[in-house]
């Protein structure tokens, strides 16, 4: 075995997952790609370069974080005006009213979140409307799914249609990410969608956030997405483009590859995670990176011009999959870009 099959069959063994996918590569080639261990110990699936993942909190950037620029970028929001001028229906108490996109996107909005489970969901939104903002904005970082969620509602307002379907016909389908679906994975998927920790016993159709699965069939802006490591680097390349292409201006380098962290505390960008301690060791700092909490990681590196994709199906601990993931994303940098 190679030192990197060696390290996905450690982790295998360990209980980590169950197997991964990777990809690797540039803005016009796949460098690198790789698949090991099963997408369904149910019916011993290997893995394959078309199993489908529920990739979580990566729906957080590529469809919540990517909608809402691409309605800045018409015209049809401003990212510096509050968040309650878009939506009203917001009925929470604020200590400070004037929160921005740029705070709900970079998690510094000062918001603790009331999103309780085992509720219906109309309950569940109605608690989470009422979600108080207790602290100062950019004072405190608190990673929220509640601040997507609003955005979402805010996409689906000022568009007219439901988050899925806006980022179907505005983002899915003009990239050409055919087997990417919001919320409930295409019929035809069905038998490549991978078993993970929590659909054992049950469905792999379900979201596996749990919030999200409560509001379901409503998409939220939290997580919900399914798709694969080819779909899922053709956003990458996007990326690498600087939006070229698919926007019409430089908002992808002004809004997604720039700190809006106060100085000294947990850098982020609008969408992206910007910590160094995540990002994989040949990659520069211009490097942007989330992870999903169903096991997935994904960097894109704009100094460099390069992508790296790691997708799993965890069934160990959430900071054991992360690090496990960037474990194998320097093993193949390593190796490929010496």
């Amino acid at each position: 075995m190679s030192a990197l099959e060696q390290k996905i069959d450690h982790y295998i063994k360990e209980g980590v997952f169950d197997g991964a996918v990777i990809l690797a590569g540039t803005e016009k080639e796949d460098l690198f790609s790789h698949t090991q261990g099963l997408s369904n110990r149910n019916t011993n699936r290997p893995m394959s370069m078309d199993t489908v993942f529920d990739v979580s909190s990566i729906s957080k950037p590529m469809g919540t974080a990517t909608s809402v620029l691409l309605l800045a970028e018409r015209g049809l929001l401003d990212l510096d005006r509050p968040f309650t001028d878009y939506l009203p229906e917001y009925n929470g108490t604020m200590v400070n009213p004037n929160v921005n996109f740029r705070m709900l996107a970079s998690h510094y909005s000062g918001i603790i979140p009331d999103y309780p489970l085992g509720v219906s969901s109309e309950e569940l939104m109605s608690r989470m409307m009422k979600s108080p903002f207790v602290h100062e904005p950019n004072t405190l970082f608190r990673y929220c799914c509640v601040n997507y969620n609003f955005m979402s509602l805010i996409v689906e307002k000022i568009s007219g249609q439901p988050l899925e379907v806006f980022a179907e016909e505005n983002i899915f389908k003009p990239l050409g990410m055919t087997d990417t679906a919001w919320a409930t994975p295409k019929p035809e998927q069905r038998d490549r969608l991978v078993i993970h920790c929590r659909c054992v016993d049950s469905d792999p159709a379900v979201i596996f956030d749990r919030w999200a699965r409560v509001l379901h069939p409503h998409a939220m802006g939290n997580a919900g997405i399914f798709t694969t490591a080819p779909d899922l680097a053709k956003y990458a390349r996007m990326i690498l483009r600087k939006g070229k292409g698919f926007f019409r201006s430089d908002i992808v380098e002004r809004e997604m590859f720039r700190n809006f962290a106060p100085e000294g505390m947990k850098p982020r960008s609008f969408g992206w995670d910007l910590t160094p301690e995540l990002l994989i060791k040949n990659f520069s700092d211009q490097t942007i990176y989330h992870s999903g909490s169903s096991g997935q990681s994904m960097w894109i590196d704009w100094g460099t011009g390069k992508f790296c994709i790691v997708l799993t199906n965890l069934f160990g601990e959430h900071d054991a999959g992360i690090a496990a993931r960037l474990d194998i994303a320097n093993e193949i940098t390593g190796e490929i870009w010496k």
